[in-house]
Formats: C-alpha cells, structure tokens, sequence
C-alpha cells in the first residue's frame, strides 16, 4: 500500500473457509514459512481490493498492533493518505 515496508509474514484473507482451502489444496503448515491464511470478515468491496490489498483500516489495525516503530510510521501514513478523508466526511 505504500511500498514502504516489505513484510514478514504474508496474510491472506480467503472468501472460502480456510479448512477447505487447506484440504482441497493439501497446504502444510511449514514452521520457517511466512505465510497465513485467515478468513475475510468483512462484507465490503474497497478500491484497494480491486488491487489485491485489504481495506487500509485492517492494514493500519495490524500495523498498529505490532508497536514496531516503523509500523506504527507507516499505520501513520496509511491513516493520513486512506483513512482520514472518510472520517472528515459528513
């Protein structure tokens, strides 16, 4: 979203239940990987999603959670360019 950052662990959100995806694609939990699989929760489209990213609040939210300086700086980033307008809005 910002090409700031290159992550640690990759995640991606499934529109299928990851046990399927698991099952039918015979994934292996690999200790070193990087990769995790999670389910999507939300239940809205986004422009960024048409580019294969999640909504930037999830992106700032994960971000944020970390309390690694550099994520926090760009969770700041990912606020004043994605987030910000919507709440400014009436």
């Amino acid at each position: 979203m910002t090409h700031y950052l290159k992550p640690e662990i990759v995640t991606i959100y499934a529109h299928k239940p990851v046990n399927d995806l698991v099952l039918n694609l015979r994934l292996h939990k690999n200790a070193q990987g990087n990769v995790e699989l999670r389910e999507q929760f939300w239940r809205f489209e986004t422009e960024d999603q048409a580019n294969g990213l999640v909504p930037p609040i999830l992106v700032y939210a994960d971000l944020m959670a970390t309390a690694d300086a550099r994520n926090v700086e760009t969770a700041k980033m990912i606020y004043e360019d994605h987030i910000e307008r919507h709440l400014l809005e009436d």
